[in-house]
């Protein structure tokens, strides 16, 4: 008798260690297969909190998944070991800026003009723009691309030098600079510049040409390369 009852009590951990769990489900397909009742973000499937009942994770209804130790990190990645961390830290490249040139009114001949973007996209995490001004946030290495237009058909004769510049602090760091004959009537300039940034340096975009001229188009693209 106590021979069969201890198979019996040897056959019920077998079966529980190796049975399915289902929460909201008599049917569960895995190991432990959760049913949510929802289908939208605002209701959620899974929450796991700390001891201080703080969220560490969220699965919601709609399968959005929400780590608040990440909130505020971009760009994720994985160490040699799976653990996710900042993509930063592993030098992912990212996207920090898209934005369009301003078209100006015109700018006196020999005036270094500050180029105008209204920005389609930015990270404030990285920089903060403000009236033809980046701000860096966050040190690392960042390229920038830009293209400018420049129309100069207002003047009779027309030839002349132009120069676009990028600057940190004050001090150029790329810059295009070309000559032209008269009868031309609007300048194209392209440039790109990587340099390693610290929290606070600023860059700007400038155009400059020996005769009158104005910005009629133009963008820029920041691509943060981490440290």
């Amino acid at each position: 008798m106590k021979k069969k009852i201890l198979l019996l009590a040897i056959l019920f951990v077998f079966v529980k260690a190796y049975s399915q769990t289902g929460v909201n489900t008599s049917s569960p397909s895995a190991a432990l297969d959760i049913l949510s009742k929802g289908t939208t973000s605002a209701t959620k499937a899974l929450e796991v909190n700390d001891s201080t009942n703080k969220e560490l994770l969220r699965v919601q209804d709609d399968g959005g998944v929400r780590f608040e130790k990440y909130k505020n990190i971009g760009v994720l990645g994985t160490d040699a070991n799976g653990f996710l961390v900042d993509g930063s830290n592993l030098n992912i490249p990212s996207i920090s800026t898209i934005g369009f040139a301003n078209a100006s009114a015109n700018q006196a001949g020999g005036f270094t003009y500050t180029v105008t973007f209204t920005l389609n996209k930015n990270n404030a995490a990285n920089l903060t723009y403000n009236n033809g001004s980046f701000t860096i946030n966050k040190a690392g290495y960042y390229n920038f691309s830009v293209f400018v237009k420049y129309d100069i058909s207002m003047n009779s004769p027309s030839g002349g030098s132009a120069t676009t510049s990028l600057s940190k602090n004050g001090s150029m760091f790329s810059y295009n600079l070309s000559g032209h004959v008269d009868g031309t009537v609007d300048i194209g300039h392209n440039l790109t510049g990587t340099q390693f940034f610290n929290v606070g340096d600023v860059v700007k975009v400038t155009a400059a040409y020996s005769r009158v001229f104005r910005m009629v188009q133009g963008s820029v693209t920041i691509v943060y390369y981490g440290t």
